[in-house]
């Protein structure tokens, strides 16, 4: 082999070495690019215009929208033709399931509205509703929404308020768990043929709950840094608000319980109002703790479970349950301690019913 033969191959040597390199450099950068775009097109948010939205909903196509931001109102009374029913009242139907998931809704969410500036219009839901893990930086207004299947709200944000007021829920779970209102959240005369789940969450306004009606109510966990309303409800199943954290008065008054209310180890720094209350379940109170307590004529089937029960007073000296049985005997709220000569300081440590005359 001559000089010239092994400079040649030399050369080639060398230059298919350097293409590999190039190459392999290449793909590496390919691969770098590819991660990175991926992680943008992750972390970007689809843009959507409500209309849009709007226009969808009116050809039948359902709803499954994840990852985006929605710019202005989103108004579902304008997703039908509106029809008069009874007086003043306007429906629209929503024939299509709504989904959204960690969707950002820069403008209102609303199921009512005003049709001719003198009607009230409001939206019935067909199919479920999803809003899971959402966060909504303008109203929420569902105010006489109806809602054929299960509404989800889980794991969303209410930057302003929340109006949930009359709405008809005759899906059989509804989820609101985990969510977070910074404002003042609405759930008054509202009707749920089903559960519904409040666990975990956190309302920083007042939370109204009043005339609610609904089969099981969930509020374990959750937080209750406004009043905490919940007067004249109606709750056919369990109520439960095991560890949950009142921070000023919870107001049950009125209100009637087809089954057990659980409340151990919650936390009221208000007074508890229990005025006029039924109890038609056996209760549990155990070792929750309250600032003060009001139960004045309320009215008890099955003696509660009060055991390492925390009041700091009575708000009523004269207030009165009563246990219906055989005997139809009417206890009084006293306090154990105060009872037995103890001073003060430990008179808050629990509190005792007793046995009174009629």
């Amino acid at each position: 082999m001559t000089k010239s033969q092994i400079y040649s191959i030399k050369i080639a040597v060398l230059l298919l070495f350097s293409f590999f390199n190039i190459s392999c450099g290449r793909i590496g950068s390919t691969n770098a690019e590819a991660k990175e775009s991926e992680s943008l097109t992750s972390s970007a948010m689809t843009e959507y215009r409500a209309a849009d939205i709007i226009k969808m909903i009116k050809k039948g196509k359902p709803i499954q929208l994840m990852n985006c931001m929605i710019w202005d109102d989103l108004d579902f009374t304008q997703c039908g033709e509106p029809r008069i029913t009874s007086g003043i009242a306007v429906e629209v139907d929503v024939e299509v399931p709504i989904y959204f998931n960690h969707c950002l809704f820069m403008g209102s969410v609303l199921g009512k509205s005003k049709f001719k500036d003198k009607f009230s219009c409001s939206a019935n839901f067909r199919r479920s509703v999803t809003f899971s893990d959402c966060d909504f930086r303008g109203e929420v207004d569902f105010t006489k929404v109806m809602v054929a299947d299960n509404l989800d709200f889980s794991k969303s944000t209410f930057g302003e308020n929340a109006k949930f007021d009359l709405v008809e829920l005759r899906g059989g779970i509804n989820r609101f768990y985990e969510i977070t209102a910074e404002k003042n959240f609405s759930f008054t005369s509202s009707y749920s043929n089903g559960n519904i789940s409040f666990m975990d969450a956190t309302f920083k306004g007042d939370a109204n709950f009043h005339k609610l009606i609904c089969s099981e109510l969930m509020m374990n966990n959750t937080t209750f840094e406004g009043d905490a309303i919940f007067s004249n409800q109606t709750i056919r199943g369990a109520a439960l608000f095991n560890y949950s954290k009142f921070n000023h008065d919870f107001d049950l008054s009125y209100s009637k319980f087809l089954a057990p209310v659980i409340m151990t180890h919650a936390e009221i720094l208000g007074k508890i109002i229990l005025n006029y209350c039924v109890f038609s379940s056996p209760s549990r109170f155990s070792n929750a703790s309250a600032n003060a307590i009001d139960m004045n004529e309320a009215l008890f089937f099955f003696a509660p479970d009060l055991s390492n029960v925390k009041i700091e007073k009575v708000v009523n000296g004269e207030s009165v349950y009563r246990f219906v049985s055989s005997e139809k005997h009417v206890f009084r709220l006293a306090d154990k301690d105060k009872e037995e000569g103890d001073d003060k300081e430990n008179s808050s440590d629990r509190i005792d019913i007793q046995k009174v005359e009629k």
